[in-house]
């Protein structure tokens, strides 16, 4: 059995989905099958865990293969502080020679992603003008865009050069050369053939209103008797079944009074990672 090397830590709604797949494929590198087991993640306010968190060290330590000198997972939990606290703490109590890959992205429309996510998949039903009425740091739509926050929380316990940021935008436009950057961060061959990185993982133009009944039948029921199947094969099918039950999920307007208070709240936040980082972060609406 094995810890991981190494941590995608976040941000939630930023392309860590997708960043997992491709690290999953580089030869050097295994990534945890559970791609977000929380293992480090503190209890939430009144939110319960996933059923897929780990909470045995011996059940954590069987998702990496020793056999790899360089192993990950992809939990965003890691970086929602103050709504998760502490996971900087235990990490570097039982890993304290990590390295963290940290995607970052405009913190309104990661934030608005987000409230997406929660309509789709965890039963979110108000408007999104009354889901941020208060725009409060404890909310899970706000304190996942808190980027300074989480990068100074982990510079209290791990030096600044074990973390890279990297704007998901450098994916979109240049995958390539943004994994080359990653692999070199992680210490692997940073040419090491073709990565599969065309397909980007829960396109959230994907989404739909879905009922809880049609999610819990499809995660209790259909994907474990399925998982043989090629994975773009299924998810295609998937989709195409989905188009028919259901209508697209808009994109919430952010216009008024929404997008002011977004703009208030992650201002700061935003200008205190440019100084912490470096990034210019051009195309960012903050």
């Amino acid at each position: 059995m094995a810890l991981p090397t190494f941590f995608v830590i976040g941000a939630a709604k930023s392309g860590t989905s997708s960043l997992h797949f491709y690290l999953d494929q580089h030869p050097e590198i295994q990534m945890s099958a559970n791609k977000e087991p929380r293992f480090f993640a503190g209890p939430d306010r009144g939110i319960p865990f996933p059923p897929d968190k780990v909470w045995e060290r011996a059940e954590y330590e069987r998702l990496f293969d020793p056999s790899f000198r360089v192993r990950g997972e992809s939990s965003t939990d890691y970086a929602a502080h103050p709504r998760r606290q502490g996971s900087a703490e235990r990490i570097k109590e039982l890993v304290p020679e990590a390295k963290f890959v940290y995607l970052v992205r405009d913190p309104i429309a990661r934030t608005v992603s987000h409230y997406k996510m929660g309509v789709a998949l965890m039963g979110e039903r108000r408007p999104l003008e009354e889901a941020l009425e208060d725009v409060n740091p404890l909310s899970p739509y706000v304190a996942s865009s808190l980027y300074a926050t989480q990068i100074e929380l982990y510079r209290e316990h791990f030096p600044a050069e074990r973390m890279l940021v990297v704007d998901q935008r450098e994916l979109l436009a240049d995958r390539a050369a943004a994994l080359e950057r990653i692999f070199t961060f992680l210490g692997v061959n940073p040419e090491a053939g073709k990565i599969e990185s065309e397909e980007e993982l829960l396109d959230s133009a994907q989404w739909r209103t879905y009922s809880p009944e049609y999610l819990g039948f499809v995660n209790r029921h259909v994907a474990p008797r399925v998982q043989w199947i090629p994975r773009g094969f299924r998810r295609s099918v998937r989709r195409a079944v989905e188009r028919v039950l259901w209508p697209p999920l808009e994109t919430p307007s952010i216009d008024g009074e929404v997008g002011e208070r977004l703009r208030a709240t992650y201002a700061e936040e935003a200008s205190r990672l440019r100084r912490l980082t470096g990034l210019e972060l051009p195309s960012w609406s903050v």
